[in-house]
């Protein structure tokens, strides 16, 4: 009996935690799992934490990825830190690191100019023993190419593990006055002060706004905010059967799953070229717009309020979209057929 793989996850914030749920769900009978650093979860960590909780795990990693490697078993990292961290344990020929984000790539993507860090060596360094590295995003294959050097043979395009079973909606009706829709904790980086300055002077009279955020400090006259919602629970998914369109003006994203979920959810999209993912939710112009700037993404939700019929011809096509693409047998066909199982 051959053994199984052996999928190392890292929650090292709320996505990550999201997105490690969803392959549990998908995979869990064929893959082991092992959780990387656990005390991560849902605590903001200082660097100093952060390295001592990756400290602790590491020796039970090691142990884990060292019984798996000798029997000849696979390997799958999310997350270069996890390899790091137990390198010397597995072999290189029965590995896999799934990225989607590097210390490296929003500086890249943002064209700022950075120096190269004590890790950028040792990532590398992890990055040229393993033979497959599978990227979430066109941006940070580019950025393995370009920063990391690493050859295009070793690079695998997979999807982002939405699990669309859980929220898929379909479309309703546009009402007379559209409901709009932003979700963002991160306030500033989510382009949420954008939304905020636009509201009075652009928004008010064309739509209604509702927004989702862990920031206590917002309040906006005319505007419902939300504020104690957990994600995943059933007020959250209603949050998105409440709404048409979904605003994320994002100034930098690796990966925005709420993207891919408000499509599936059936909600017409809008967010910027730096929701770095958008690319594979978003067909731009016909199920939501790609701006090139935050301001810009402003622009196109006024357009696309001022055409309701639009909005759901928007719906529509983003739903149908999410289904064809992110399925659950689909994702698992792409996976598989990189992991060789």
């Amino acid at each position: 009996m051959s053994t199984r793989p052996l999928f190392i996850t890292f929650p090292v914030d709320l996505g990550n935690t999201t997105y490690e749920s969803n392959l549990v769900e998908l995979f869990s009978d064929n893959i082991d799992f092992f959780r990387f650093a656990p005390e991560h979860v849902g605590k903001k960590n200082s660097l100093n934490k952060s390295i001592l909780y990756r400290l602790k795990s590491m020796f039970k990693l090691r142990k884990e990825v060292r019984a798996v490697s000798k029997k000849g078993g696979k390997v799958i990292f999310h997350g270069i830190s996890p390899a790091l961290f137990s390198f010397g344990a597995w072999k290189s020929d029965n590995v896999l690191i799934i990225v989607d984000w590097t210390r490296e790539l929003y500086p890249s993507v943002l064209g700022k100019e950075r120096k190269k860090g004590i890790m950028f060596p040792i990532h590398k360094k992890i990055l040229e023993h393993c033979p497959k590295i599978a990227c979430w995003t066109e941006a940070v294959m580019e950025n393995m190419i370009t920063f990391y050097k690493i050859p295009p043979t070793q690079l695998y395009r997979l999807p982002a593990p939405f699990l669309l079973e859980k929220l898929s909606m379909i479309p309703r009706v546009t009402p007379k006055l559209p409901r709009v829709l932003f979700i963002g904790g991160d306030w500033l980086r989510k382009g949420g002060d954008i939304i905020q300055s636009s509201w009075e002077s652009n928004l008010k009279t064309k739509c209604k706004l509702t927004i989702l955020t862990t920031n206590t400090n917002i309040s906006i006259d005319g505007v419902q905010i939300l504020n104690n919602i957990r994600y995943g629970t059933p007020e959250h998914w209603e949050i998105f059967e409440q709404n048409d369109i979904l605003i994320l003006p994002t100034r930098i994203d690796s990966y925005p799953q709420v993207i891919g979920e408000a499509a599936a959810a059936g909600l017409a999209v809008v967010t910027t070229k730096f929701a770095l993912g958008a690319k594979d939710v978003i067909i731009h112009g016909e199920s939501g717009y790609i701006a090139e700037s935050p301001e810009d993404s402003i622009r196109f939700l006024e357009e696309l309020l001022d055409n309701p019929s639009k909005i759901d011809q928007f719906k529509n096509i983003g739903y149908t979209h999410m289904l064809a693409k992110f399925s659950k047998s689909e994702i698992r066909k792409k996976y598989f057929e990189i992991i060789d199982l």
